[in-house]
């Protein structure tokens, strides 16, 4: 798993690519955002939409990202989730957890207009 990191707009955008599950890859990405939130990223995006399958610990991920982000008053905002991630966040309930958003630029909009 290979990811990249942006900013816009005063968001950080994280996009992941290919398979969040358990290893050192996916650790490195959980350090990055960890590395983010703790030099002042309080505002976050995760595109998830080249993430091809994702396993309990790259929900944990998710989950340490919005906790860590909302221990410092930050908002973590997924987009463009895939049928097969969208299915794991239902089966787990985390789907009532996180803000999703189908592109990345509906997920910026939404951190102007609060929601």
């Amino acid at each position: 798993m290979k990811y990249e990191v942006g900013e816009k707009e005063g968001v950080v955008i994280l996009i992941p690519k290919g398979r969040m599950m358990a290893g050192l890859d996916l650790e490195k990405l959980h350090d990055k955002i960890k590395e983010l939130v703790r030099i002042g990223a309080r505002k976050m995006v995760i595109d998830l939409g080249e993430v091809e399958g994702m396993d309990s610990r790259g929900l944990g991920i998710l989950v340490a990202a919005l906790t860590s982000l909302r221990n410092v008053q930050g908002e973590l905002k997924l987009a463009r989730i895939t049928n097969k991630i969208q299915s794991l966040l239902v089966i787990t309930h985390l789907s009532t957890v996180f803000h999703s958003y189908d592109s990345v630029d509906a997920a910026l909009k939404s951190f102007s207009a609060g929601s």
